[in-house]
């Protein structure tokens, strides 16, 4: 009978629903003959009701069951607001029925109160097998994964090891113990294989082993240490001291949360603290516009090492700006301003009032997705902003003028990134404009960490143990830590020239997949899939969204000249069209009134 429980368990979705069909048929089939016997008040014999009053009133519960969705959510989703759902099926089908009995059922006999006591009996039954069904599925899941469960058992000493001949074998096994002769002495165990150190990660796959339990070691730095040690490893790794209930193995409903940097080793480069840097941000007005972002934010914090005159942050996001409002309260050098760069008005007022020597433009709209879904708006911010920054920065002949771009400027296929890549565009065209100013562009991949993006993503679903969404299983990204891309960008603005677009080294693109799969590690759990059914958490393929590449580039060539960084390269891009500004005005100009296709058009024109 378990074989065949666990044979049910874990079938894919298309077959459960199947047998759900198959099941409901039967059941309608039942409820259909005992509401003539009920009505009739006799044992109704079931081969009296024509075949085809069976057949039609099921057909008509499919139908509901199809348009509703309702076997999309299996019944062990089952809750109180599904019985809300289920009650208004049943209604839907009563109202079916009434209306057939006179036209498709007039020739049969089906009295209108048989089908209320049919809608009524079949609800009732429903209603007991969803119940069912719930309560036997989260029995079966945890009874396999506990049975199934195959424990090994890692740094252990004298004192924990009596938790060895105290366990209950019924509920899962302990095959193997790693023997540390200098913490285990003269340990006194049958059946458990002990094991030396250079043998335990053979042997772990070799027995197949689902949890690794570790001694009462556990805290932030053993648990990055312990996880990175078994990362290749499919086995969830639980802490002994966190276990409050021996029988199962449940832990503490504790969220650990590992930082990003810790899960995804990033190399930092070299300090940035230097007598250059200094001279050219020490007691100067910097403007930093998207400052209460990621990237922007980051860059205030390197800026203020070099001890500014005045930090300018310009910002629209006005619960971030009372973040920063808060964090800097103390902070007499640091002005915070919400604005909308895009209004190039106030952004005047700005300049006019705190003529900057550096401004640093982090201000776009990023996000593929939502650029698509918001295209005239969008692009519009995009590249109003870097036209704005521009122009006041030539009138009010700023020293230095950075823009923070992005790899999806590179071959762009989304209107994110051909936003970006006009943007860069811009820059470049007023850099041949003044000589004596240093237009720089700075091109980067995805930054870990940042608002919104897929990594605290992915954290907050593990958190839920939820699925983790990946778009496909071979798409790649650069990455690189928020605080390495804002120190390289500051070093940037020391060594460059102007007119020149400046390439952070990230390294091999990483691949998403994988990253998906070292996070749930990371976290301890472990990853469901067909080799690992009774897993912690699936990942699920999605598709590439409109507008994503699957894999993207930070340069149309691969030509690159060292500076005197080892991360920072200088790319060797120019300008074609130096005339760019006039037709950019006119797109600006006409946005607002074109439809997305138009727009799409347009702008593609200017790339």
């Amino acid at each position: 009978m378990d074989f065949f429980l666990k044979k049910i368990f874990f079938l894919n979705r298309s077959n459960k629903i199947q047998i759900f069909i198959f099941l409901d048929a039967i059941l309608s089939s039942f409820s259909l003959w005992a509401s003539f016997s009920i009505r009739l008040e006799k044992f109704y014999n079931p081969l009296s009701i024509d075949i085809i009053l069976y057949i039609v009133v099921f057909l008509v519960f499919i139908f509901i069951q199809i348009i509703t969705k309702s076997y999309l959510q299996f019944s062990r989703n089952f809750n109180i607001s599904s019985i809300n759902y289920l009650i208004r099926n049943f209604f839907f089908l009563l109202m079916i029925l009434l209306i057939l009995k006179y036209s498709l059922l007039k020739p049969f006999f089906i009295p209108g109160s048989i089908l209320l006591t049919y809608c009524g009996a079949f609800f009732l039954i429903s209603l007991f097998k969803n119940s069912l069904v719930y309560n036997l599925y989260y029995y079966l899941r945890e009874k396999l994964k506990h049975s199934n469960s195959k424990i090994f058992l890692y740094d252990f000493n004298n004192l924990t090891s009596k938790y060895l001949e105290n366990y209950n074998r019924s509920f899962f096994s302990i095959v193997g113990v790693y023997e540390n002769k200098k913490k285990i002495k003269n340990l006194s165990i049958s059946n458990i294989k002990k094991v030396q150190k250079n043998d335990i990660l053979e042997f772990i796959k070799k027995r197949k082993i689902t949890d690794i339990v570790i001694s009462k070691n556990n805290s932030y730095e053993n648990k990055i240490k312990y996880y990175k040690k078994f990362s290749q490893l499919n086995c969830r790794v639980l802490f002994l001291n966190e276990i409050y209930n021996d029988n199962n193995l449940k832990t503490k409903n504790e969220l650990f949360q590992p930082k990003i940097n810790d899960m995804l080793n990033f190399e930092h480069s070299n300090s940035i603290s230097n007598k250059k840097i200094t001279n050219i941000l020490s007691n100067k007005i910097i403007f930093i516009l998207g400052g209460a972002g990621s990237i922007g934010s980051q860059l205030v914090e390197g800026c203020l090492k070099f001890k500014p005159k005045k930090i300018i942050i310009i910002d629209k996001d006005e619960f971030e700006i009372f973040n920063l409002k808060k964090k800097y309260k103390d902070k007499k050098n640091i002005s915070i301003k919400l604005m909308d760069a895009k209004y190039e008005y106030y952004l005047e007022k700005l300049f006019n009032k705190n003529v900057p020597d550096v401004v640093f433009n982090a201000a776009a709209y990023k996000h593929v997705d939502i650029v698509e879904e918001n295209s005239n708006f969008s692009i519009y911010n995009n590249i109003k902003v870097a036209l704005n920054v521009c122009k006041l920065c030539k009138k009010y002949n700023v020293k230095i003028n950075l823009l923070v771009s992005t790899d999806k400027a590179v071959k762009p296929k989304s209107l994110m990134g051909i936003s970006k890549n006009i943007c860069e565009k811009i820059y470049l065209t007023f850099s041949y404009q003044n000589n004596f100013q240093k237009n720089l562009i700075v091109r980067f991949g995805n930054v870990a960490g940042s608002k919104g993006s897929v990594l605290p993503y992915f954290q907050n679903l593990i958190n839920l143990r939820q699925p983790l969404t990946v778009t496909n299983k071979k798409a790649t990204r650069y990455l690189m830590s928020i605080k390495e891309a804002a120190d390289l960008i500051i070093k940037v603005s020391e060594i460059g020239i102007n007119s020149k677009i400046y390439i952070l080294d990230m390294g091999e693109p990483r691949n998403i997949n994988e990253i998906a799969k070292l996070m749930i590690r990371m976290n301890g759990l472990t990853i469901k899939n067909k080799s690992n059914p009774s897993g912690d958490i699936p990942i699920k393929f999605i598709g590439l969204k409109k507008g994503e590449k699957l894999h993207e580039k930070l340069s149309y060539n691969k030509k690159f000249l060292k500076t005197i960084y080892r991360k920072i390269l200088l790319c060797d891009e120019a300008l074609d069209d130096r005339s760019i500004i006039t037709k950019i005005n006119i797109l600006l100009n006409n946005i607002h009134q074109w439809s997305e296709k138009k727009i799409k058009f347009e702008i593609t024109k200017l790339i």
